[in-house]
């Protein structure tokens, strides 16, 4: 475990590996998501897009509305689309085999449409991200 963290696995209907990072395996935010009969949906939807982007891979995904790069360098982007105004940033690397992590869950469009605080934090993240790839995996 890296600084508290730890990777939860969880599969896409394909059978296909992406993880969580989180501080909290028995109650992280993304199986919040998946047992809330009110967020139950969005998670779908989050997983549909993170098998396209296994699919079709992260260059052509980030060529649309659904995933922005934010730094290529560290593999961070901006999942979105998936429910309205909330986003997930994601750590994701396709070297070989490709791994998606989903490192936290956030509102976008409020207001001034500045994520510099959030994409910092997920900077940060994204670095233990690929320590516990590179070391669990």
């Amino acid at each position: 475990m890296v600084e508290g963290y730890e990777l939860v696995e969880y599969r896409d209907p394909k059978g296909r590996p992406f993880w969580e990072l989180t501080t909290s395996p028995a109650n992280s935010q993304f199986q919040k998501m998946l047992t809330d009969p009110k967020k139950k949906l969005a998670a779908r939807k989050m997983i549909d897009q993170i098998s396209k982007i296994y699919d079709y891979g992260l260059k052509v995904a980030s060529g649309t509305s659904k995933l922005r790069c934010i730094d290529s360098k560290i593999g961070l982007y901006e999942l979105k689309g998936f429910d309205g105004a909330n986003r997930e940033m994601i750590y994701a690397i396709c070297q070989g085999v490709d791994k998606i992590v989903l490192l936290f869950w956030f509102k976008g469009h409020q207001g001034s449409g500045n994520i510099s605080k959030e994409i910092e934090r997920a900077k940060r993240l994204a670095v233990i991200a690929r320590q516990l790839l590179e070391t669990e995996r």
